[in-house]
């Protein structure tokens, strides 16, 4: 069997399959279809490297193909083979989520160009995706890649949107990774742990002398990032008053670091994150309206692990995987007992919680995860309807009390996350005897980081 690249080509024309033959099959294994059921017929038993879709064919549009094949999440790279003078709904296809469109007759060496940058992309993305640590195939996180896919290689400014713990800043970094930008830096900054007194040193920097202490100039964020991406995470947390100045810097591309008096150029991509609905916070006066469309050109929606279906266990036995080896146990596998724990669980800290989660597990097991090296063994979450057909949730957790009212789930993630790590890290240390320092090198973390978390 060839390992050549796959091309899928769907026209109805012989006359064109004939055309395409030579171009192609030196480099490719090219496999035809004549009407556009035949084509899906075609993708269901095998799916391609790619697709060469004809618009105009009679028993089934190539629009209706492309539809047919984001509807069952097919994410096939497609080519839109189109006549001249039909550029219009070769945009429309494209709007559909169509790579490019070519058209007819094929310029020679357009076509073969064409199909490798997409296949090239396309491996690239993978390799980002392993790279990065990002699993997943339920349709909701494909959905999330193809609009990646579609908006990396942009600089459009990007809004990213999901509850902690979704992933926010490994997109941000694959979003950076496939963009013309990707040799450049990648520079996060956390909006939500600046102290409003260090916010304007830390974002924009400053030449020495600026203040008392400013014996020596500091460049900001932003100059680090020059040429790059900036990934503003929790940006609904900057204070108004840095927002107005943040728009600035966007609208004009230049910025002025504290105690200098020219302004500085700047060519930066920003991405920005939020948990919070931006929109909602507009109008209730805490984020800026139009900061708010400078930065939302595109919003992508991050879903919460709880409706990604069977990614929990992907990325269960990836975690453990990932830590078997980091704490030399690669032969660990996880009982069905407690995967069906992990399966039923509401994950209000998302893939941040699980990994957390498997991280401690797998220091707790021998030969296997057990329900019992899970904190999730000793707390129960129900779902119970309140009045007015409204949700509420009754948590019985032991935090020292029983919640038995509606309550925003929000507020319980950080605490739900929390006691996970201090269940984690007192069972660690009553089984291994370390040292603070040594303990944090052990659980992976700094030990400034544990000194706080064991207080």
């Amino acid at each position: 069997m060839s390992s050549s690249p796959s091309i899928l080509v769907i026209d109805d024309k012989p006359a064109a399959h004939k055309a395409l033959a030579p171009l192609l099959e030196s480099e490719f294994s090219i496999q035809p279809a004549y009407s556009g059921p035949e084509g899906l017929e075609k993708v269901n038993l095998s799916v391609p490297d790619l697709i060469l879709l004809d618009l105009s064919m009679p028993e089934m549009s190539g629009l209706t193909v492309l539809k047919k094949l984001r509807e069952n999440d097919k994410d096939i790279p497609v080519i839109i083979l189109t006549a001249y003078g039909n550029v219009d709904s070769a945009v429309q296809a494209i709007k559909l989520g169509a790579a490019d469109y070519i058209e007819k007759p094929f310029a020679d060496g357009k076509l073969k160009q064409a199909v490798r940058a997409i296949l090239k992309g396309k491996q690239d993305v993978e390799e980002l995706s392993s790279e990065l640590g990002i699993v997943g195939k339920s349709s909701q996180i494909q959905k999330v890649w193809q609009l990646v896919k579609k908006y990396g290689p942009t600089d459009l400014p990007i809004l990213l949107r999901g509850e902690t713990g979704t992933g926010k800043e490994l997109f941000a970094r694959a979003l950076h990774g496939i963009s013309k930008r990707h040799r450049g830096p990648f520079v996060p900054i956390d909006c939500s742990t600046l102290p409003e007194s260090l916010v304007e040193s830390e974002i924009f920097g400053y030449e020495k002398g600026a203040f008392t202490d400013a014996g020596r100039s500091k460049p900001g964020r932003l100059e680090w990032a020059n040429g790059g991406t900036l990934l503003l995470d929790e940006i609904g947390n900057l204070p108004l008053r840095y927002q107005a100045k943040l728009l600035r810097v966007l609208q004009e591309q230049q910025y002025i670091p504290l105690g200098a008096r020219k302004s500085r150029s700047l060519d930066v991509r920003v991405v920005s994150a939020s948990n919070t609905d931006l929109r909602k916070a507009t109008q209730h006066g805490s984020f800026r309206e139009d900061l708010y469309y400078r930065i939302s050109g595109v919003i992508i929606e991050l879903p919460p692990l709880r409706e990604r279906g069977g990614d929990i266990e992907l990325l269960t036995h990836h975690f453990v995987e990932k830590y078997g080896r980091k704490y030399n146990k690669p032969t660990l596998k996880i009982s069905q007992e407690a995967m069906d724990l992990l399966l039923s669980y509401y994950w209000p800290g998302n893939v941040r919680e699980l990994e957390h989660l498997i991280a401690g597990a797998v220091i707790l097991a021998n030969q296997i995860i057990l329900p019992e090296h899970l904190p999730l063994s000793s707390q129960k979450e129900i779902l119970t309807s309140g009045s007015g057909g409204a949700r509420s949730i009754k948590l019985e957790l032991k935090f020292g009390c029983n919640v038995s009212k509606p309550i925003d789930l929000k507020k319980i993630k950080e605490k739900l996350a929390e006691r996970a790590e201090r269940l984690i890290i007192t069972e660690v240390k009553k089984r291994v005897s370390l040292n603070q320092t040594e303990l944090a090198k052990f659980l992976g973390i700094d030990p400034k980081t544990l000194r706080s978390k064991v207080k």
